[in-house]
């Protein structure tokens, strides 16, 4: 039987995280908003050694014996694989005393409380804002309404790669939305999301939480940053780097099962290729506490046997379902069977997970991700065993 935690990570500061698209046009890096369930997993196994004393501090990799073999210590606490390469099938993947992690979420915490006040997660790809007709923000933009569906027509598609592995060139189905229409920057906590399973039209009004706004959460910091090759710098190579911070009551929050109880204990801890500094929480879950048994996306978190409604790895027969992605979906060379439409908004690409990939080493739907199927819904080819089990393809059927 497996043990829940909530794992929260506060940033000290101003954090970075990187992608294949943190730098667009010019000289202008932009960080991630969240940190990739890579990132989790690989800063949980560093704590978690390093408070064993199992951690090489120097190269940030677990101890060996003198024979270069991983100690059985090492092995029991955080599993034998190495991690080089999401999709590689190569090895068992077995983390010790990690058993499963969700995907990545923030939570809401209130300074002086010991209790979480809420859950936030991406809103879907398919809510979009109402603005006032005449108010304004103090910044000048549209004053939000309200939230709701996106009206538009379905559209039948058939045998679609939605995602590709080291090719260019494949489809990317994505319904086009009325200019007018934005997906809407906006974290849904407990009150969305319980409004969200209930809306069918768009028609309906979803609940909205002002203060639930992307830019309210996620306060940019613009930093002057010099590129670097071989450990050095490389003169008259500036560029501009946005970083973010996160508002003064969220942290970043996980659920990890373990395979028991105190496996990791709060801590300083460093996410990211920039070495942001976090704090580590850890929480066991109260399952009947208001947050956890009502929340209608976290509780799901909390099935040691759930991956979701649909992580590619069988086939599942749905009845005019929608589903939404809560966190990147990837796999090998595969496509959908039995999609009838969707809506994305672009593809996400994970920076390399070891030396051996590159930035582009594979593309996925990103968090947000709307599919519709009645009926069967299959990969067309196999499931990597990787994904679902750190957090990854996790679809949720509403």
């Amino acid at each position: 039987m497996s043990v829940p935690y909530l794992i929260s990570f506060k940033p000290y500061g101003r954090f970075y995280f990187g992608t294949s698209q943190s730098f667009g046009e010019g000289f202008y890096a932009v960080s991630s908003m969240f940190p990739t369930q890579s990132t989790i997993l690989g800063a949980l196994r560093a704590t978690i050694l390093s408070q064993n004393n199992l951690l090489d501090l120097e190269s940030r990799k677990p101890k060996v014996d003198a024979s270069g073999k991983i100690l059985t210590a090492v092995s029991n606490l955080t599993g034998t694989s190495e991690m080089k390469d999401v999709l590689d099938e190569g090895h068992n993947f077995e983390f010790g005393k990690i058993l499963k992690l969700s995907p990545v979420f923030l939570v809401r915490q209130e300074p002086d409380s010991k209790c979480v006040q809420d859950f936030l997660l991406p809103v879907p790809a398919d809510v979009i804002y109402e603005y006032e007709k005449y108010d304004k923000e103090e910044d000048g933009s549209p004053k939000v309404k309200n939230l709701k569906l996106l009206d538009f027509p379905k559209k039948e598609i058939e045998n679609i790669k939605v995602y590709s592995r080291n090719e260019d060139g494949y489809t990317i189905f994505s319904h086009a939305k009325r200019i007018k229409d934005y997906t809407a920057e906006y974290l849904g906590g407990i009150e969305f999301w319980d409004s969200y399973v209930k809306c069918k039209s768009s028609k309906d009004v979803l609940n909205y939480h002002p203060s639930y706004q992307t830019k309210k959460i996620f306060i940019p910091d613009l930093q002057p940053g010099i590129a670097r090759e071989k450990r050095s710098t490389k003169e008259g190579h500036y560029y501009t780097k946005k970083d973010f911070r996160l508002a003064t009551r969220f942290s970043f929050g996980v659920i990890v099962h373990f395979s028991e109880d105190n496996v990791i204990k709060d801590d300083d801890i460093i996410l990211g290729g920039e070495k942001s500094l976090f704090r580590l929480t850890s929480k066991p879950v109260i399952h009947n506490t208001y947050i956890y048994k009502d929340h209608p996306v976290v509780k799901r978190f909390l099935d040691e046997k759930f991956n979701g409604d649909f992580d590619g790895s069988n086939e599942v027969t749905f009845a005019n379902n929608k589903l939404a992605a809560f966190s990147p979906f990837i796999s090998n060379e595969s496509r959908f069977e039995g999609l009838k439409f969707a809506l994305i908004n672009e593809m996400y690409s994970p920076r390399s997970i070891g030396e051996k990939q590159k930035s582009d080493s594979f593309s996925a739907l990103p968090y947000g991700s709307i599919l519709f199927a009645d009926g069967p819904l299959r990969l067309s080819g196999p499931s990597p065993k990787i994904p679902s089990k750190i957090g990854y393809n996790f679809f949720i059927s509403f």
